[in-house]
């Protein structure tokens, strides 16, 4: 019998489906940089500057860590000019001080938009010892039950003998120094006089007023009076000490003032003609300031004329734009730090894409690497 063939015809191929589009990538939206990272980026270049300015008691890492500590228990100098700042490290690099405000060296005050550094009587101290001139230097508040005794001129003397229990109010300061060479120097205020130097202080004017809530005159009224009384006899004391008072007294006065890279104090003037408004908002920013705060490089920064300046003594020199510039990173390393903070790039990348020291990287380096981080940054989902 025959077999019968049923043919059937072949299944139908599914047709291909299209291939799907490719979606575009996503450019990843860098996160934003905390301003105080970005102060810690600097300062980690400002090392070799600043390794060279402090004495042999005092690391740039130390420093370094002790200023980054103070930035996050007062937040409000990471709203002042960075510049100011910056000027603030170096001086207390000169100077040879920990600005912890612990110690009592040296504290960081956010004044009128920028950083000032104000030495602390301890400070003076510090500073008149490590210069080996000095074999004892000290200051005393002096208390009305206190036997207290002193006479200048040929026969000079100073004798103080505490009161035991009850000492009563203040009566005097004194302040004395003794050399390395056997001799000697000491001032004494008396209560008023130094009364007199407080209420000519900005800061008591402006808690007088209300503006503030508190000032050191009032928190800590007695070492502020040693702090005066020492300023007195700073003028006979190491050239170290004689600077660090005039900052201080030169802050008390409402002026800001640092160390230039050649260790003369140079003064910054604001316009006579400011308002009260202007004084006390923060000045304009340069790239820097820009650089310290995370903006990019692609946008534009105005650069606002630099402030008026002068500098102490009379014979010292001013600090122009340049010589500021000296003590931070050149301008092209800062533009690459800009892309790096935008692209959130870590830091061995950019170590690996630089391969030598930053430093080391020139202006005829910068576009390559600009373009290599752009690029590295424009991978990343």
């Amino acid at each position: 019998m025959a077999t019968e063939l049923i043919s059937r015809p072949a299944p139908a191929k599914k047709a291909a489906k299209p291939a799907a589009k490719a979606k575009p990538r996503k450019k990843a939206k860098p996160r934003k940089t905390k301003p105080i990272e970005s102060v810690r980026r600097t300062l980690e270049l400002m090392k070799p500057q600043l390794t060279i300015a402090l004495p042999p008691h005092l690391t740039a890492d130390r420093l370094v860590r002790v200023v980054l500590t103070v930035l996050q228990t007062t937040p409000a100098l990471l709203d002042c000019s960075r510049a100011s700042l910056y000027r603030a490290v170096m001086t207390c690099a000169q100077l040879g001080l920990e600005p912890d405000g612990i110690l009592g060296h040296a504290y960081l005050v956010p004044s009128r938009g920028r950083v000032q550094l104000v030495p602390g009587y301890r400070g003076f101290i510090a500073l008149a010892r490590n210069s080996g001139e000095v074999t004892s230097i000290n200051a005393q508040a002096v208390h009305r039950n206190d036997r207290f005794e002193f006479a200048y001129g040929l026969n000079e003397r100073l004798e103080h003998v505490p009161a035991a229990g009850d000492r009563g109010e203040i009566t005097h300061f004194y302040a004395y120094a003794k050399f390395k060479d056997g001799g000697h120097h000491f001032d004494v205020m008396s209560r008023g006089e130094v009364d007199a130097v407080r209420d000519r202080s900005e800061s008591y004017q402006a808690y007088r007023a209300g503006k503030i809530d508190d000032t050191a005159w009032v928190t800590g009224y007695v070492e502020m009076g040693q702090k005066t009384v020492i300023r007195r006899i700073a003028k006979f004391l190491p050239l170290g000490v004689q600077k660090a008072a005039a900052l201080a007294e030169l802050y008390e006065s409402g002026k800001n003032a640092a160390l230039d890279d050649l260790g003369e104090i140079v003064v910054d003037l604001l316009e006579e003609d400011s308002s009260p408004a202007e004084a006390t908002a923060p000045v304009s920013r340069s790239r820097l300031d820009a650089f310290a705060a995370d903006e990019t490089a692609a946008r534009p920064i105005p650069i606002a004329p630099a402030p008026r300046q002068r500098a102490l003594p009379a014979e010292g020199i001013d600090l122009t734009d340049d010589e500021l510039a000296g003590l931070f990173p050149p301008p092209h390393i800062v533009r690459i730090l800009d892309a790096v903070v935008e692209r959130e790039m870590p830091e061995e990348i950019l170590a690996e894409i630089v391969g030598k020291p930053l430093d080391d990287v020139s202006e005829e380096d910068e576009a390559e690497i600009l373009r290599v981080i752009a690029e590295w940054g424009s991978s990343e989902v």
